[in-house]
């Protein structure tokens, strides 16, 4: 059985990997491309942010909606939504700027339309065919849902595209 000098050195060289694992990871920094498309040109951080992730290919579009009222957000209705930007596809991070929604809480769903043809393609089975993201979304089997996806302007969203085996 360990002494109580023995615990106290366990304890400090706990602290200190833990501190120094911290002070590591910290050096660690991914930068985010500038996206092409803006809703007013401006680049700056003002209103919500979007950062997305892991387009498989530059094929078509990234399309990416911001909803401030369920019945659109659940109908993916472009038409109702409060914002609406698209840019070709690339493998790059990109970056979507909505400078204009910044007095509301939002949900974001965007999607790579591969084959251009301005919808969110499924299969037989309702299986997506074609990458989605959705805020509040972690992985592939969440259910999308209104109010778990509602994220704050002025702090940046990071998103990354499911794709479906």
């Amino acid at each position: 059985m360990p002494n109580n000098t023995q615990r106290i050195v366990a304890a400090i060289a706990t602290a200190g990997l833990f501190i120094g694992g911290a002070w590591f990871a910290s050096g660690f920094r991914t930068d985010i491309a500038e996206a092409s498309a803006s809703s007013t040109g401006v680049q700056d951080h003002q209103g919500l942010i979007v950062n997305l992730h892991g387009a498989r290919s530059d094929k078509g579009n990234i399309i990416v909606m911001a909803f401030d009222q369920q019945s659109a957000f659940d109908n993916m209705d472009y038409n109702n939504a409060a914002g609406y930007l698209e840019a070709p596809a690339t493998g790059q991070p990109q970056r979507f700027d909505f400078p204009d929604l910044n007095n509301n809480y939002y949900s974001v769903i965007a999607f790579h339309d591969a084959n251009g043809d301005y919808d969110l393609n499924y299969d037989a089975e309702y299986t997506p065919t074609e990458g989605y993201a959705v805020s509040g979304m972690n992985d592939l089997h969440d259910n999308p849902v209104f109010y778990y996806s509602l994220v704050e302007p002025g702090k940046p969203v990071d998103l990354t595209l499911f794709y479906w085996p």
